[in-house]
């Protein structure tokens, strides 16, 4: 080989280590951003709910707001459900803008179809959160999902969560062993015939209590798949207080 053909070569080769190089840069410092952007989206832990009027339902149901509220807006998710990831912030701003007020309730349920094994233990260790520290299933929630939004939560998850949480590694999973919560709203998802994450529900204050999640219909659609738009939650929540 010439002497010439042999820097042509050289030089290609070092082209495209450069080229290599900087596009796995780009695409870790994109993912890093992504993760970053995602987690900021989420605030700060518990900031959204502190304060609020906390309890649990007979069936273990985590419920947040005013028990007098008309409306309760009821959400089934997985925190390993990229979509409900995304959702969150929606929901933040219901809580924020109608919960916080009076005006609606929310409920939480943790609904594991994502992975058979990390969904049910990451639902599992926000529930034990809430066992070990009580008041703080809200904060633990938001810890959570920061957790599955911004890493992989396989890896490391559960004990970053304890770190997080300021819980004890050992007694977070010795507590895990007896942790169903899950399973209960899971079913509870399966006789509403939910097929996936997120599923958005409401409920209304009766003379008995509260009525049975019902999906939410709106402008000749029924929401009985994915995350329900903001606008529609508002339109009902406020449609709702008007009746009361």
């Amino acid at each position: 080989m010439s002497t010439r053909k042999r820097d042509v070569t050289e030089n290609n080769r070092k082209t495209f280590v450069i080229f290599l190089t900087t596009f796995v840069f780009a695409i870790g410092a994109a993912v890093a951003f992504i993760a970053l952007s995602s987690q900021q989206s989420l605030g700060e832990p518990g900031a959204a709910t502190e304060g609020l009027h906390q309890e649990r339902l007979e069936d273990g149901g985590f419920i947040l707001g005013d028990p007098d509220a008309p409306i309760t807006i009821v959400a089934f998710e997985d925190f390993l459900c990229p979509h409900c990831q995304q959702y969150e912030s929606t929901l933040k701003q219901i809580i924020e803008e109608y919960v916080a007020t009076g005006q609606a309730r929310f409920e939480y349920r943790m609904f594991t179809i994502v992975n058979p094994t990390f969904s049910p233990l990451s639902a599992q260790l926000v529930e034990c959160a809430e066992e070990l520290q009580p008041g703080s299933f809200w904060e633990a929630h938001d810890v959570m999902f920061n957790i599955t939004s911004s890493s992989n939560f396989a890896a490391n998850g559960a004990r970053r969560f304890a770190q997080e949480m300021g819980l004890n590694y050992s007694d977070l999973l010795a507590c895990t062993e007896d942790a169903n919560q899950y399973q209960v709203d899971s079913e509870l998802a399966n006789q509403l015939g939910a097929t996936g994450t997120p599923s958005v529900f409401v409920r209304y204050k009766t003379e008995d209590g509260l009525s049975d999640p019902q999906w939410i219909e709106f402008g000749g659609q029924t929401f009985n798949r994915g995350g329900v738009p903001y606008d529609v939650l508002s339109f009902v929540i406020q449609e709702a207080n008007a009746r009361d």
